[in-house]
């Protein structure tokens, strides 16, 4: 099974245009859409679109975009292109938190009578990479792509803007690489009384 790569877009309804017009940037691992959108990106499902209370309208509704399994219109995507998918949704008619039944034992019924029925709607539902700008970034807690050196010094073709310089700023420190174990010289030794304490013998 091939890896599901999943379009790149600022919001649901971008992608969704960018797919059904063939145009979508598409990624599999984040590191990738990344690169390809500049900016940060975070994997989000959403639902987007109109609600509808039949799934066979939903269905022919977003024909060739998710799985049909309706005889005579069977319909798979290609295991590259399931980012789309029906989610169905429960809408109940009371509100408030239900309560569970109660057995009431009474005119020889064991049970209450039956409450209302509740309204299930069918929903599109995507996933995808989306963009995020440096106040969405920032917000998350996200840090710039990269560190500021690698930023500055790397041929963009642009130039960095005042908000991306303030948010580099204002990024944790990571180092570029991890931290190597450290290594006795020639004349050093632990000290005998606290082995955690290395002392140089000259």
């Amino acid at each position: 099974m091939s890896l599901i790569a999943y379009p790149i877009a600022a919001d649901a309804h971008e992608a969704l245009n960018r797919i059904k017009a063939g145009e979508a940037l598409r990624a599999v691992r984040e590191k990738e859409a990344e690169l390809a959108a500049r900016a940060r990106v975070a994997f989000v499902t959403e639902a987007i679109g109109p609600v509808y209370e039949r799934r066979d309208e939903a269905l022919d509704a977003y024909a060739g975009l998710v799985e049909d399994d309706r005889k005579g219109r069977i319909f798979t995507p290609a295991d590259t292109d399931r980012f789309c998918r029906l989610t169905c949704r429960i809408l109940n008619t009371k509100r408030g938190k239900p309560q569970p039944m109660q057995p009431v034992f009474a005119e020889g019924q064991r049970w209450p009578a039956k409450r209302e029925p509740v309204t299930s709607v069918w929903q599109l539902s995507l996933s995808y990479w989306k963009i995020m700008t440096v106040a969405q970034a920032k917000a998350a807690g996200i840090p710039p792509i990269g560190q500021a050196r690698h930023l500055r010094k790397k041929a963009t073709g642009r130039d960095l803007t005042p908000e991306e310089i303030a948010a580099l700023s204002q990024g944790p420190l990571t180092a570029a690489r991890p931290q190597q174990a450290l290594d006795f010289g020639l004349f050093d030794f632990p000290l005998p009384e606290n082995p955690a304490i290395i002392i140089a013998d000259e």
